[in-house]
Formats: structure tokens, C-alpha cells, sequence
């Protein structure tokens, strides 16, 4: 499928060769026009540990510059080739998210209550606007708009130029979620912590309509994904995640009637994963509580259908939302089945998988990997591939990312590949426990191992508290033949090699 010219317009309304604003457009693609091709190698990388960064935010890279705020109020811009540092601002407030780019200006919000526009190749202040409450997303560029929520439950629109308010819409809670685009640029849609959706007019503001309550916790961190024209939303359940993922599990294993030995390799053909995914929908529509993955029309907020996706998981946090290849138009997801190659028994939690989804229909055809099974009399599964290469661990958090003929899986500071042609794994830098390659038990050993000695001794952080050191509900950066990455102590950018 190909796009209309309104989508490709405003796709392409974010400069190419940079990484302006949060997963890449402001359709929250999380695509890739070109990924560079190649082994990565470290080209520079800044210690921030003492500050952190948050797992939803993405390094920002625009105007030969890469930007990140960290929690503790500061704002930093470097050189993006070099990493040399060219400004810092800071406020008195931690910055949660990423800011936006666009015309020689940086938009960031802070737990100050201020939302500020800085000159980007000076970091001079050009506007500050005062919220009722603070701010934790990521600011929208559009329309000559700088558009974000706070966590009073307002919603506001500033003119870029000035940072006048145009315009205002209150909601029923924090606002925790960084809003969206349409792809015809008339709408913007966003998400408030009373569970309800909005879609406004972007022009003046006015709700064109809202969600019904949906069901789980929060919509926090995430920004709603825009494809096909349906907007894609994640929430958290109620039941703590441990029982989710054991109960779900217990279920499917349960409808295929499998007596086998290892549950976990369960063969099936395409039409037991057409039988498993109606099973699926059909809980789901007597279960509306366990609902996590929802889609909407942003036409009228209507829901066309109930995809078979199941909670895969996150320590509790929403999941992992779709990624879109705005050039093939294929989206791409995260969902749990029995009859996936991925979960062989060597990650924590089985059945969950890939999958590209029918926009049509709901239903989803699951990805596999490439790789044989090793023991004769099985299906091909996790342990068949290079461990860690791809990351998708079911009780953690992971993000997912697309290029041409690519998936990509970040988790715990490791960046991993899916050739979808091939089926095989490559891990383009990292190593999981190992905040990039420095820190942690893959750096120094497990506790049980003299970890946290050897750690002390070479003045390095062992574990940093900052929800599983990657950018976990965020995906990397790319510009150029650069891919920007932090692992919540420290920002990494990696150039292209042979």
C-alpha cells in the first residue's frame, strides 16, 4: 500500500537527516528513512548518570546538534559529530522527555511548570510559558504551534513564535502522553490519565470527540501512533503484570489442548494462529478490562475492530506501542501467541512475538526468525537464535522500530535487528545488563561475584535507578550515518563502519 500525497507531506514536513522531534514524525512512526548500514562503532559518549535521563525520551538531533534533558533540570546540546559540548540550560526541575525542533528552536518541558523555546545554536532563552502544573511529555510542533499537556489536565497550544497562548482544552487528569499529528495536519489527538482519548482541531481547539474511558491504569509515557487513518493507544492493566502474564499464558497453552513435554514449543500452522487469534478477540471482548491495545478512527473515535493482542508485559507499564514503515505502510507489533518461533525457553517470558498487522481486519500475521531448531521433533524457537541479539524480553520493557525491510528491538541498553526478509538477528551495539557496555553485572560480574567491588573500585555506578537503563519506551535516534542512543546514565553515539 502506498500513502496519499497529504501523508507523505507532512511526513516529510520533519527535515530530512534529522531526528527533530519523538519517534521520528509526528505520526510517532518510529520509522527509519535510512538506517546506516554497517557495524556501529562508538564515536563519542557523555556520563550523565548522576542525573539520569527518562526511559520515554529520545535524543533529539537537528541543527548539527544532539539535545537531551536530564532530571536534574538540565538541558544539554553537543555537537553531534564531535560530542563536544556547545550549552547547557538549566531550570529548577526535572526534564522527563525529549524536546522538539524545528526552525533554529528547542521546545522542552520541565516539573518546573515551564514550557521554554531556546535558540538552538546558542541555548538563549526565547520564551517561557507558565503551566498550572508540571510537565512529562514531549512538546508537538505543528502549525506554528507548540503544543503539549500538563499534569493539571490542560492542554495547551502556544504560538512558536511569541509563546502566547492560542488556545486551551481541559481534561480529567495529568496529561502524560505527548500528543500527535493527523495525516491530513488538521487534527491533533492525545491522551489524559482520566483514560479518555481527544481529538481536537488543531486550528482553535475545538474536541471533534473523546474516547470512551479505556479500560487499564494510564496512557503514560507513549505518544498515540497515527497510520492508515486509525490511531493506535497502549494502556497498562489493572491486575498486577505478574498475573496477567501468567493467567494469558496458562490460557493459550490451554486452548491448543497440547500435552507435549515443553509447553513452549507448540507447532502450528496459519490457520491454528487464525483460530487462536479469534479465541483472542473473543476474550477480550468478554474481558474488556484486559484490553492493553487499542485503536481508534481518527475520523470519529470509533473502534473498528479488537486486535488479538494480548499484554506482553513491561514491569507494568503500557506496552510497547506499533511502529509504520511510512514508505511500504506496514505496521508492525508486539503480541503474545503459542504458536510464535520466538520464546523457546530462553527468555523469561514465552509465547510473546512479532507480528504485521491487517489495518483491515485487525488480525495479525506473525513474524518469524530464520533459524532452525536445533533438536530434531521441535519448533524452532529462542534458543536456536544468537542469544540476546534481539531482545524481547516479556517482563520487561522494549521498544520496537522499523526500516526498510528491518525491525529493530531495544531493551536494557542493546539495540537489535530483525532482517524480515532473512529472519536473521544481528545486535547492532550492546549488551543487555550491561547499560551499553559499561556498567552493571555485564561490566563487572553479579553480586554474587565481587560486581559491586569491582564496581566501586573502578568509581563506576553498578545499577542506576532509572527503569531498566535503556531508552525503554522510546526507540534510538538516527541522522545521517549516526544512530544517538542513552542508557539512562550516559548518552552514546554510534557512527557507521565498515
Amino acid at each position: 500500500m502506498r500513502w496519499s500525497l497529504a501523508v507523505l507531506l507532512l511526513v516529510s514536513s520533519v527535515p530530512g537527516g534529522e531526528w527533530a522531534t519523538f519517534r521520528g514524525d509526528l505520526q510517532r512512526s518510529a520509522f527509519y528513512p535510512a538506517f546506516p548500514k554497517g557495524k556501529l562503532r562508538l564515536a563519542w559518549r557523555k556520563e550523565l548518570w548522576k542525573e539520569l535521563t527518562g526511559p520515554r525520551a529520545e535524543v533529539i538531533v537537528a541543527d548539527g546538534r544532539a539535545f537531551l534533558g536530564t532530571y536534574a533540570g538540565r538541558m544539554y546540546a553537543w555537537n553531534m559529530a564531535t560530542g563536544d559540548q556547545q550549552w547547557v540550560f538549566e531550570t529548577v526541575g526535572p526534564i522527563g522527555h525529549s524536546p522538539a525542533y524545528a526552525n533554529g528552536t528547542v521546545y522542552f518541558g520541565g516539573m518546573d511548570r515551564r514550557l521554554r523555546a531556546v535558540e538552538a545554536s546558542t541555548g538563549k532563552e526565547r520564551w517561557c510559558f507558565e503551566t498550572e502544573g508540571g510537565i512529562w511529555v514531549s512538546p508537538c510542533v505543528a502549525a506554528n504551534l507548540a503544543l503539549f499537556g500538563d499534569r493539571a489536565g490542560w492542554f495547551h497550544a502556544l504560538d512558536v513564535a511569541s509563546g502566547a497562548e492560542k488556545w486551551r482544552c481541559q481534561t480529567g487528569g495529568p496529561i502524560l502522553t505527548t500528543a500527535s499529528i493527523s495525516e491530513d495536519g488538521e487534527r491533533v489527538l492525545f491522551g489524559s490519565e482520566d483514560m479518555i482519548v481527544r481529538c481536537l482541531r488543531l486550528e482553535d481547539g475545538t474536541v471533534l470527540w473523546k474516547s470512551r474511558k479505556l479500560p487499564g491504569l494510564s496512557l503514560r509515557d507513549y505518544a498515540p501512533v497515527i497510520a492508515h487513518g486509525l490511531v493506535f493507544l497502549m494502556t497498562n492493566p489493572v491486575k498486577d503484570f505478574h498475573t496477567v502474564l501468567d493467567e494469558h499464558q496458562r490460557m493459550l497453552v490451554e486452548r491448543t489442548g497440547w500435552s507435549g513435554k515443553e509447553q513452549r514449543y507448540i507447532p502450528g500452522m496459519s490457520e491454528d494462529v487464525a483460530k487462536e487469534q479469534e479465541f483472542i478477540v473473543d476474550f477480550l471482548r468478554g474481558h474488556p478490562d484486559e484490553q492493553t491495545f487499542h485503536v481508534l478512527r481518527v475520523s470519529d473515535g470509533a473502534e473498528p475492530w479488537v486486535a488479538p493482542v494480548l499484554y506482553t508485559g513491561g514491569l507494568h507499564n503500557p506496552p510497547t506501542p506499533p511502529c509504520v514503515n511510512r514508505e511500504t505502510g506496514e505496521v508492525f507489533v508486539q503480541l503474545r501467541s503459542a504458536y510464535g518461533t520466538w520464546d523457546g525457553g530462553g527468555e523469561v517470558r514465552p509465547f510473546t512475538c512479532f507480528g504485521k498487522l491487517d489495518v483491515k481486519t485487525g488480525r495479525v500475521e506473525l513474524i518469524g526468525h530464520g533459524y532452525p531448531a536445533k533438536e530434531p521433533d521441535r519448533p524452532p524457537g529462542a534458543k536456536d537464535t544468537p542469544w540476546g541479539a534481539f531482545a524481547y524480553i516479556g517482563d520487561e520493557t522494549q521498544a520496537l522500530s522499523c526500516a526498510a525491510g528491518l525491525l529493530f528491538s531495544n531493551h536494557q541498553g542493546s539495540l537489535g535487528m530483525l532482517d524480515l526478509a532473512t529472519g536473521k538477528l544481528a545486535t547492532f551495539f550492546g549488551k543487555r545488563d550491561s547499560y551499553g557496555g559499561f556498567y552493571g553485572p555485564a561490566a563487572f560480574g553479579w553480586e554474587n561475584q565481587g560486581g559491586l567491588e569491582k564496581a566501586a573500585a573502578a568509581n563506576q555506578p553498578y545499577g542506576v535507578v532509572n527503569e531498566w537503563h535503556g531508552p525503554a519506551r522510546a526507540v534510538a535516534s538516527v541522522s545521517g550515518d549516526r544512530v544517538f542512543y542513552h542508557t539512562g546514565g550516559q548518552v552514546l553515539c554510534f557512527e557507521a563502519g565498515e
